[in-house]
């Protein structure tokens, strides 16, 4: 099991546990003449309805099938929330009408239907506005705000990918401004779901640029920062046809890797934001650049590497060791390919 799939098994299991949780509180709050022994069926259809509903919010809607209604505008999110809301609701009731034999589906009349789904409607809409929320900010660093984690300063060790769009220039001059933005958009979408499927957080998108990261133990292991790079020129080569039908170009990306330790700080009042500091953020960055004057695709830092395990299938060429700006000693330079199976 992965990383990734674990968190969503654990939030999967919270959101059931709402779910079976909220069904006796309607009971109480809308029916409250029902004694109390007749509300353990609605725990069973709470639980029932949770595990359809919530399987399909925690593990269809951010998967790869989904994607054409994630890159709609949020209230086409609502609706189609609506619609689902209702296919499940009666759903649910006839699978936990076959579990217990008191079915409190038949005691509603018009007006408690409808304020059954209404009450799941908003609680579930809540709880989509929060996923919207944690896709924002990130769900680890959501969390970690929330604890207080960096309200202080604290120091980690992360490793960074610095991903920069190739001739994001040209493509200005080609497409124009609106023209490259909308590449851009879909661009970034698009790299989300090989980034997630690595276990790497997007820290933050800067011009034409993406800045990916992880705890360095987590990135290191197996080479899962380098294979989320590859992952991300796989599912652009996989796409390049719908590229050019809408932008008459296929994306092309080179990359620096670097990691090391960094200050972790919650900044800001208005609008808050976690920051990075330290040297290996600008590392990152100037390997970047050097993948671009080396035209190279992925420039990893030897010191990185050497803290790495590397999988097989990809092939290390050690380059020139340079002294980057701002630095006084060498830092140096490995070139990353993968060559045809």
């Amino acid at each position: 099991m992965t990383h990734r799939t674990y968190e969503r098994l654990i939030l999967f299991v919270v959101l059931v546990g709402i779910a079976v949780v909220c069904g006796p509180i309607y009971g109480l709050i809308f029916i409250p003449e029902w004694p109390f022994s007749r509300l353990w069926p609605m725990a069973v259809d709470g639980l029932v309805g949770g595990i359809l509903f919530w399987g399909g919010i925690v593990f269809l809607w951010p998967s790869r099938i989904s994607a054409p209604l994630r890159r709609l505008a949020f209230p086409w999110h609502v609706l189609f929330l609506c619609v689902y809301v209702a296919v499940s609701i009666p759903v649910a009731g006839a699978i936990g009408g076959l579990i217990h034999s008191d079915r409190l589906a038949t005691d509603f009349d018009f007006g408690p239907g409808w304020s059954l789904f209404f009450y799941i409607l908003v609680i579930s809409t809540i709880a989509l506005i929060a996923i919207q929320i944690a896709q924002v900010i990130g769900p680890r660093i959501l969390g970690n705000m929330l604890i207080g984690r960096y309200h202080d300063p604290i120091e980690e060790r992360r490793i960074f990918l610095f991903i920069d769009l190739v001739g994001s220039t040209a493509l200005a001059r080609q497409l124009g401004d609106l023209g490259v933005q909308r590449l851009l958009t879909r661009f970034f979408f698009d790299l989300g779901q090989p980034v997630a499927e690595h276990g790497g957080e997007i820290h933050a998108y800067i011009g034409d640029e993406v800045i990916v990261t992880w705890p360095f133990k987590k990135g290191a292991e197996d080479g899962r920062c380098v294979r989320c790079y590859f992952a991300i020129r796989d599912l652009l080569a996989a796409r390049a046809e719908a590229y050019e039908n809408l932008f008459g170009v296929t994306p092309r990306i080179r990359a620096g890797l670097h990691g090391g330790p960094v200050v972790i700080s919650e900044c800001g009042d208005a609008k808050k934001s976690i920051v990075y500091f330290g040297d290996t953020m600008n590392t990152s960055a100037r390997l970047e650049g050097e993948a671009k004057r080396l035209e190279r695709d992925l420039i990893v830092s030897s010191e990185l590497l050497q803290a790495m395990s590397l999988p097989e299938e990809f092939k290390a060429e050690p380059l020139e060791e340079v002294v980057l700006r701002g630095h006084e000693h060498p830092t140096g330079l490995v070139a990353l390919s993968r060559p045809p199976a």
